[in-house]
Parts: C-alpha cells; sequence; structure tokens
C-alpha cells in the first residue's frame, strides 16, 4: 500500500533522504497506476496485466509497501516518540479510508444496491462498517452482484490491516535492532545493528520464497485478513527498512540499477523461486537508486497535490462501477475505453479527498504534534 509521508524533519542528516531532494512521490504515483491499471484487467476479464511474470497490480503493492517500510522507518528514527508516531500514522492512514467507507455504506450502497434503497437499508449494510477496524469486509448487499468480481465493493481494502500491522510493528523492530543514525563514535554498534537487519531481511525473505513455492494454495485467515498474502507485503516492508541503512545504500547507482532490471526478466520463464528471489534482491535496488538518484527530476511533484492515496482508496470501486454499468445498458467496452472512464470520476475524487479530507486532517495533526511537543 502506499499510505506514505515525508517524515518528521529532526536532523539535517535526515532532511537529505525525505525531503524533495528525492523521487519517492513519483515513484509513489507510479506504483498507484500499477495498482489501478492491473485492476481493471482483473476486473473487466479476469485477467491480470503483467510485467514480465509479475502481475502489474502486485507490483505496484508491492513498490507501495518497499517506500512505506524506508519511509515509515525513517519517520521514527527522526523523532521515536510512541504518541507523536502514533499521531501521524493515525491521521495519515485512518481518515481518508474512514470517509471513503462511510460514502460506501450510507450513500453508493443505496444507490447502487438491487436491493433497492429501502431493501439496502433493511439488510445488513452496517457489516461494511467493520472496515473501519480494520476487518475487512468486500460485499455490500446487492451491490455489483451480477460483476466478474461479484460482490466486491473495493478489492484494495485488504492491505489497509497489512499497513495498520506494519505501523504498529515498526518501533519494537526498530527499537530491538536499536538502529540509530549512523556516525563515527557508534560505527562498531551500527555495524552490529546493521547485519542483524540483514539477517532479519534474509529471513523473511526465505520465509516468503517457502510459502511461495510449498504454500501457494494454503489460505490461513486470521481477523478477515489472509496472513500468507499479507506476509508478501510485510517482506517487501522489512526490505525498505533495510535500506535506511548507509552500508547498503551507498552502493546505490542508477544505471547499474537499470542494467539489473533486466535480471527478473531474464527469470520470469524459471520456477517461482528464481522469479522471487530475483525481484527481492533487484526490484529495491532500481527503486531506491531512483529515489536517490542524483539532482532528483521529479522531486516538486506533489508539492501542491498528491492524490495516490485517493487513487488507491477510490480506484476499484469506480472500475467496478464501470464494468456494472456496462453490463447494466448493453455497452461493449475495450480494456482502454473502461479504463479511461473508471480513471476520470477516480481521478476527480482522489482531489477531492486530498484537500477536503487529507490535508485537513494532516493540518489537525500538525496541531496535535505542536501540543504535544509543547506540553513536555
Amino acid at each position: 500500500m502506499h499510505t506514505v509521508e515525508t517524515p518528521y524533519l529532526a536532523n539535517k542528516n535526515l532532511q537529505n533522504h525525505t525531503s524533495h531532494n528525492n523521487n519517492f512521490t513519483i515513484i509513489r504515483m507510479i506504483a498507484t497506476a500499477f495498482v489501478f491499471i492491473g485492476h481493471m484487467g482483473m476486473i473487466q476479464s479476469g485477467t491480470p496485466l503483467l510485467f514480465g511474470s509479475y502481475s502489474l497490480h502486485e507490483l505496484g503493492v508491492g513498490i507501495l509497501f518497499l517506500i512505506s517500510g524506508y519511509l515509515i522507518t525513517k519517520s521514527w528514527l527522526s523523532d521515536p516518540h510512541p504518541l507523536r508516531y502514533a499521531i501521524r500514522r493515525f491521521f495519515r492512514l485512518w481518515p481518508p479510508f474512514a470517509v471513503m467507507i462511510l460514502v460506501m455504506v450510507f450513500i453508493t450502497g443505496s444507490l447502487l444496491s438491487d436491493l433497492g434503497i429501502q431493501g439496502y437499508f433493511s439488510s445488513t449494510y452496517t457489516t461494511y462498517l467493520r472496515n473501519l477496524r480494520f476487518f475487512i469486509v468486500y460485499a455490500q448487499p446487492g451491490v455489483f452482484s451480477n460483476n466478474l468480481l461479484a460482490n466486491t465493493t473495493n478489492g484494495s481494502l485488504w492491505t489497509m490491516p497489512v499497513e495498520a500491522a506494519a505501523y504498529v510493528l515498526t518501533p519494537i523492530l526498530v527499537t530491538v535492532l536499536r538502529m540509530q543514525h549512523h556516525d563515527n563514535s557508534h560505527s562498531q554498534f551500527t555495524n552490529c545493528s546493521f547485519y542483524a537487519a540483514a539477517i532479519i531481511t534474509a529471513a523473511a525473505v526465505g520465509c516468503d520464497l517457502y510459502l511461495r513455492v510449498f504454500r501457494a494454495d494454503t489460505l490461513v485467515v486470521f481477523y478477515g485478513t489472509d496472513l500468507i498474502a499479507a506476509w508478501h507485503l510485510i517482506t517487501m516492508y522489512i526490505i525498505g527498512t533495510f535500506f535506511t541503512y548507509d552500508q547498503i545504500r551507498k552502493y546505490l547507482n542508477l544505471q547499474t540499477a537499470l542494467v539489473a532490471m533486466c535480471v527478473p526478466l531474464i527469470f520470469q520463464s524459471s520456477g517461482v523461486f528464481l522469479q522471487y528471489l530475483s525481484l527481492y534482491i533487484i526490484l529495491p535496488y532500481f527503486i531506491f537508486s531512483f529515489a536517490f538518484a542524483p539532482q532528483a527530476k521529479f522531486g516538486n511533484i506533489g508539492r501542491k497535490l498528491e492524490p495516490s492515496y485517493g487513487i488507491y482508496l477510490y480506484g476499484f470501486f469506480f472500475e467496478q462501477l464501470v464494468v456494472s454499468l456496462q453490463q447494466i445498458y448493453g455497452i461493449s467496452l475495450t480494456y482502454m475505453q473502461a479504463l479511461f472512464l473508471s480513471a476520470i470520476p477516480t481521478l476527480a475524487t482522489a482531489i477531492i479527498s486530498y484537500y477536503l479530507v487529507e490535508v485537513p486532517t494532516q493540518r489537525l495533526s500538525k496541531f496535535l504534534l505542536t501540543k504535544c511537543r509543547h506540553s513536555q
């Protein structure tokens, strides 16, 4: 998922990595576009769009968790105060998500349900409100019941509890590793921390590869979430956390990364193990090489408008809506036509969500953070 922010700038060293002297925003936008474009294929024809042997929306979500792991860890390192950290994370993740759920339950659900407005409000429509506590529910009574992906208002929601769990686990993991800003007086200590983080990252990747090879058809559900699918994303998040170390980041080189990206394509016809092993090694190296490319050309993108979270939240719904209307009115649309028609209301809603929900809640977050600092 893509719900990340530029962390609190506590010192000059961190500022170099989290200011607009990087390409994180354009990466987040591209990854969100991958998710949106990939989902359209699934919704319209049941066939995912592929990049090599990887589904496009899978790559997009993986990239979002990768950069989230880096930025959220940096945010904690810059200001390791539990309450302030919780305020930042809560106001970044939950309010736009909650508004979307309330709109789906009390407005669009009743208007789109096959049961009619009265029938909808006489049904178990409030079950969808469980999403507010990250217990993911996909179906609303009578909504999109005839679509190829039937009874699914928004399939993107499954990543939300995974992201929330990652936010909770980050301070614990970082505290255990005791990752610090790297300076000469702590060089020996930070080397030990780096090696420990490398072992944890390798173990996470190894566990994920085992699950992909030997437990691909296994379903383990807890609190409405597929834990194996969740682990795939957590693995990318942990890799992102690993790249907060200077010891690995000093080897980043965009030209080398561009050439290395050929490797996952070479292994696309091989077994699952080599496919994803190459992906977990090469993709993060490429993403962070691009993010920290010298003289970042896209550093100013997103300073006034950053709609990627809104696109992620509403994109799946509008794609389902276009496919549903296509069936109701007997209209035949190509993939590109359906994608374009879905993109228009998605982008418009994302912009509205940004200015009416995200910006005000971020202002409230900053106000609470200021009060929290002054009270100490």
